[in-house]
């Protein structure tokens, strides 16, 4: 019998890119791995502004509906809201004073509550891969909030207006859906 001597040795080769790899990830894991801080909020602090919030989502009403929202980049809950609204209004003609609909946006979906400046100065569409369709870049602003459509003093009677289909968040905040960060 024989033996192989070379088994069960490592080169200097494998030894240095397991070195390597060791490293990076460590690295890595540094610069990721980092302990936070969250602020406990009750409803006795005072920042948590617990009659406002009280004020908006236990007003007397026929419909409530909630949506939690946690990814920014989701594609069909501005769809879902607006189909929510509508089918309501339009298919069991509950006048639009007695549907509640709040949002609750939280995780990376807070961004899509920030201005065009912050947008623009933190290069958040950068960071997050959000690309603007209008461009084709990173955006720079936020493609989510602005309305195509102009204010209106009062909702239009005719169901096929734009304004039934607009699901910007300005669209729908005209509507009276509560976004909620």
């Amino acid at each position: 019998m024989t033996e192989n001597p070379g088994r069960g040795r490592v080169n200097r080769r494998a030894a240095l890119k397991v070195a390597a790899g060791v490293a990076a990830g460590s690295i890595a894991l540094g610069q990721t791995a980092r302990i936070g801080w969250a602020h406990d909020l009750r409803p006795t602090d005072p920042i948590y502004a617990f009659d406002e919030y009280e004020r908006i989502v236990s007003r007397d009403v026929s419909v409530r509906m909630l949506y939690e929202w946690p990814t920014l980049t989701n594609p069909i809950i501005y769809g879902n809201i607006s189909n929510g609204l509508n089918g309501f209004q339009f298919s069991y003609d509950i006048p639009p004073s007695q549907i509640q609909v709040v949002v609750q946006a939280y995780s990376s979906a807070n961004l899509a509550m920030y201005d065009d400046a912050v947008w623009e100065k933190y290069q958040l569409g950068e960071i997050f891969k959000v690309q603007d369709p209008a461009t084709g870049e990173p955006a720079v602003r936020n493609i989510w909030f602005a309305s195509k459509n102009p204010p209106m003093a009062q909702p239009p009677a005719d169901r096929s207006s734009p304004y039934y289909s607009d699901i910007s968040i300005e669209g729908l905040q005209r509507r009276g859906v509560q976004f909620l960060i």
